[in-house]
């Protein structure tokens, strides 16, 4: 059977039915390309099951994975996924590919930074659709994130923003990077959205050093938070029991 496991933010958040699958299979691989961990490293949680895994970088997930679904005819392999495992695309697309060799699947479900919109004060039942801020590179500089937000924004939903991350180099885009891109892309495009809208900085979901804070554009922009990873969220209209909890647990102005 080949199964597909949510690890969580750090490895004290692995729940015992992820537990006891990883400890049962023969192979266990893991990818860090989609997330990481806010706190803690994959050895911790080596440790804790007895049992060594192998990284696979994107292209052995998104393209190499088929010989491993294939051995998973005849004995247990784990996939392990930082955060919730079907948050991302490309997972799905591994169980469809399993479902078409034939091959029997689980997925166990980990906590995610979706599991923590709650501690924003936000209700989390008026948040739109997710998107992810990408980074800007030589001739890529995709800008579909903000066609979300505005949507989001001009029905008064929320939006939670996930943040870029560049696995060959190990860097993760932080809040403030995120809010001065979005800040050029609304000067280019003559919006006035990020002007008057309340943004959430979430920073190291998970960890013992994890933070929210809320503001306007300007106030965290110049914020520099140090832990990782870090999203951000675009509030829509707030009601009033949203406005209490901003100002009473966040400190809002």
């Amino acid at each position: 059977m080949f199964y597909l496991i949510g690890i969580g933010l750090n490895p004290m958040q692995i729940t015992l039915e992820a537990k006891k699958a990883i400890e049962g299979c023969s192979k266990i691989f893991f990818e860090q390309y989609t997330s990481l961990y806010s706190e803690g490293d994959i050895s911790a949680l080596e440790g804790e099951t007895g049992k060594k895994f192998v990284e696979l970088k994107r292209e052995g997930v998104e393209q190499g994975f088929e010989s491993i679904l294939k051995e998973s005819k005849n004995e247990d392999i784990a996939l392990l996924i930082f955060g919730n495992p079907l948050n991302a695309t490309t997972h799905i697309q591994v169980l469809l590919d399993a479902k078409e060799l034939g091959v029997k699947t689980k997925v166990v479900a980990g906590l995610s930074i979706f599991d923590f919109l709650g501690n924003t004060g936000l209700d989390v039942y008026r948040f739109g659709r997710t998107c992810t801020v990408v980074a800007p590179k030589e001739n890529y500089a995709p800008e579909s994130f903000f066609d979300i937000i505005e949507e989001n924004f001009k029905i008064g939903l929320h939006t939670l923003c996930l943040l870029d991350i560049d696995a060959d180099s190990n860097s993760l885009m932080t809040v403030s990077e995120a809010l001065a891109l979005l800040e050029k892309i609304a000067k280019k495009r003559g919006s006035k959205l990020v002007e008057g809208a309340v943004f959430v900085g979430l920073y190291g979901m998970g960890s013992s050093a994890q933070l929210i804070k809320a503001g306007s554009l300007q106030e965290l922009k110049r914020s520099s938070y140090a832990s990782l990873p870090q999203s951000l969220v675009v509030a829509g209209k707030l009601n009033e029991k949203e406005n209490e909890a901003l100002k009473g647990l966040l400190g809002l102005g």
